[in-house]
């Protein structure tokens, strides 16, 4: 579980990356976020997003918890 101290997001409440590996050299796998029950569900909840390589972790990972603002915009 991703531990959030120190940072919160619109709603202040915690959420959860599952994060599943297909293969580990290189890394490749997908993650996806999973909200806590009465929580109202965020733009990535549910959602799959796969990876490929450290990077490609480091990318998926910032696409769920980058604040949402002027230059956010959404992964390929």
């Amino acid at each position: 579980m991703a531990d959030g101290r120190g940072r919160r997001g619109r709603d202040d409440c915690g959420v959860e990356i599952r994060i599943v590996l297909d293969r580990a050299e290189p890394p490749a796998g997908r993650l996806r976020v999973v909200r806590a029950a009465g929580q109202d569900p965020g733009p990535r909840t549910g959602q799959e997003i796969s990876f490929t390589g450290w990077l490609g972790l480091l990318r998926a990972l910032y696409e769920v918890t980058a604040e949402p603002g002027p230059g956010a915009r959404p992964g390929p």
